[in-house]
């Protein structure tokens, strides 16, 4: 019977014998061949003929034991001496493990050279050519003789077996005793349970492919492998593509085949940078500035190159894989620049930032001065000629530009400073990696809106304002702000009117005397987040209103959190817009009249703020 494609097909007998003959005939010739090649051939007595063979790729197949039986034959008809059949289980028994422990490394002259009833070994291999299918064997020393050394090989032969007498796809079955990959259970092994599996792996541009079967098999691509019939799982995976899983239905004496085609994955890159729109260049083409997310981007080998004028560039080689999140942040350094320094008198020494350093150089009246790779950075200059001194200049150097400052460095002896780049915002405004103002540090004054909602619990005994209220009241806050980045401390007043509650139809007011602590996150930008935190001292004032009504007081310490955004409006002013939490603990309310008479108490004070105010610096920065 030939198994072809899942069906059945039974040869005539004429047909069948026909293609025996030719098999038995190549068979002799080739070991004819052989006894040519190996005059003391009887010296590797007995030899083994084993069905278990190999393929030129390294992958073990599952070949019928017809070629070992035509084989066999040929030898015995040239008077070779097979081993007896004890022996040869023993061997297939040891073979059986090794190929189940070290494929696909395993070798059958591994196994038969610990067996000292084997002179030798013929490993058989199997490769389908065009015109039918090649037949090789190979005879290697198994446990030495004479002067050769155990594993040495001592020839190949070949023969190409034209169908119909052999044929790579009919009669290459899977035969019983046998195990490429894996082990199976002792009842599937013999040939009506095993079944052949050959899967080709194709990827666009070459890469190799790993397959793995059942998560227990994992082999690089293609392969060829016997397993049990039934239901299995195949995965195939390759660097840089989508993976492919699927089952496969293996049917016991047939052989599957499956072409799969691995097509390119798809990731995410993020391209971040210390400096803000920098260019971001994906293989060489331009794709946007930072911060940039390339979505659906095809995996694979990629190079990644951030650029901005007055930086030193950024590159990165990278492979993305399939569903990857590629994130990748560059810390430009910025590239230093020169100033060129204009004098009005003859023979100025210049110096730049520190005296001791000793003059940068001279110049004179018509003779500039050009001061070479300077930091990027805010820089003082001053010139020096005798006695006399000139103003000291500051200078903003941009990375990798020439800075013409067109000084003017008239002698004056008063000493003064000033800036060389007043009146320039833009230049001030570009030296700030992230395109912001610089801040100054220093005092500010800060002065705002408030909105807020108290929540508390009130105890008044004998009246009718006793209960728990929610109440929403407007006013103002100031305060005294000293920045030295990133952080900010507060010292200050909010203050705040309620509605009307039960009550009370006068005066309820609110007060806050607060101190804090501020941390802004990007303090290189001209908008910050920030947030904070604040002790308080409060205190609540309530009047029942009318003639002769009573007014209460209550004073107690608390704390709270506050956050939000501050933005640069210039070089000395802010503007702030923020939330805050506050609470207290249970305080005493007293009669104002009468400071020592507690006649109730104020519980659970929380207090949800939202404020909006200005600053503006008031010192030198």
């Amino acid at each position: 019977m030939i198994w072809i494609g899942g069906a059945f097909s039974a040869p005539s007998a004429d047909a069948q014998g026909t293609s025996r003959e030719q098999l038995d005939d190549y068979m002799s010739r080739l070991v004819t061949e052989i006894r040519a090649s190996v005059p003391d051939i009887g010296s590797y007595e007995p030899f083994l003929v084993l069905h278990v063979l190999h393929d030129e790729r390294g992958y073990r197949v599952q070949a019928s034991d017809l070629l070992e039986r035509r084989f066999t034959t040929a030898l015995a008809e040239q008077r070779v001496r097979v081993i007896d059949q004890q022996a040869r289980q023993r061997i297939l028994e040891e073979l059986e493990a090794c190929y189940t422990e070290d494929a696909p490394f395993c070798r059958a002259s591994d196994v038969v050279g610990r067996f000292q009833t084997a002179g030798g070994i013929f490993e058989g291999s199997v490769l389908p050519v065009r015109g039918g299918t090649e037949f090789r064997a190979k005879l290697v020393v198994a446990t030495g003789a004479a002067e050769l050394s155990p594993g040495e090989i001592l020839g190949t032969w070949s023969v190409v077996i034209p169908p119909p007498s052999l044929d790579p796809v009919e009669d290459l079955l899977p035969a019983a005793g046998a195990v490429s990959y894996g082990a199976f259970r002792s009842d599937t092994l013999g040939p009506e349970a095993l079944g052949e599996l050959r899967i080709d792996v194709r990827t666009q541009d070459g890469t190799p492919a790993w397959v793995n079967i059942d998560g227990e098999i994992n082999v690089p691509a293609p392969a060829t492998t016997t397993m049990g019939g039934g239901r299995h799982l195949v995965t195939i995976t390759a660097p840089g593509h989508r993976p492919f899983s699927g089952y496969v239905e293996i049917i016991p004496r047939g052989i599957v085949q499956r072409e799969i085609i691995l097509a390119r994955g798809e990731g995410q890159i993020w391209v971040r940078s210390s400096a803000l729109e920098a260019v971001v260049l994906l293989d060489g083409e331009r794709v946007g500035t930072t911060p940039w997310r390339g979505k659906e981007v095809e995996t694979g080998p990629h190079t990644v190159r951030i650029e901005r004028e007055g930086y030193e560039p950024y590159e990165q080689e990278f492979i993305l894989e399939h569903e990857q999140v590629k994130d990748i942040y560059a810390e430009l350094r910025e590239l230093p620049g020169d100033i060129v320094v204009t004098c009005l008198q003859d023979d100025v020494a210049v110096f730049m930032d520190d005296l001791s350093r000793g003059p940068v150089g001279s110049c004179s009246t018509g003779r500039t001065l050009t001061v070479k790779d300077v930091p990027a950075g805010r820089h003082v200059l001053w010139g020096v000629r005798g006695s006399d001194r000139t103003s000291r200049v500051n200078v903003v150097v941009r990375g990798g530009q020439a800075v013409p400052l067109s000084l003017n460095l008239r002698l004056d002896p008063s000493g003064e400073v000033r800036d060389a780049n007043a009146g320039r915002a833009s230049e001030e405004e570009l030296y700030e990696p992230f395109g912001g103002y610089r801040w100054r540090s220093g005092p500010y004054v800060n002065a705002g809106f408030i909105v807020g909602q108290a929540s508390f619990d009130l105890d008044l005994p004998g009246s009718g304002a006793s209960g728990s209220y929610n109440v929403i009241g407007l006013g103002g806050q100031v305060a005294i702000e000293y920045l030295f980045d990133p952080f900010k401390i507060n010292f200050g007043l909010d203050f705040i009117y309620f509605d009307e509650f039960a009550g009370f139809g006068g005066t309820r007011r609110y007060h806050e005397i607060f101190l804090g602590l501020t941390y802004d996150f990007m303090p290189r930008s001209s908008i910050r987040p920030y947030i904070g935190g604040r002790g308080s001292y409060t205190g609540l004032s309530l009047d029942e209103g009318g003639d002769g009504g009573a007014e209460l007081t209550s004073n107690v310490f608390g704390g709270g959190v506050f956050g939000g955004i501050v933005a640069r409006l210039g070089r000395s002013a802010t503007l702030e817009l923020g939330a805050g939490y506050s609470m207290t603990g249970t305080s005493d309310l007293k009669l104002n009249t009468d400071g020592d008479t507690v006649v109730g108490r104020v519980e659970n004070w929380s207090l949800i703020s939202g404020f909006i105010s200005a600053s503006f610096h008031v010192g030198p920065g």
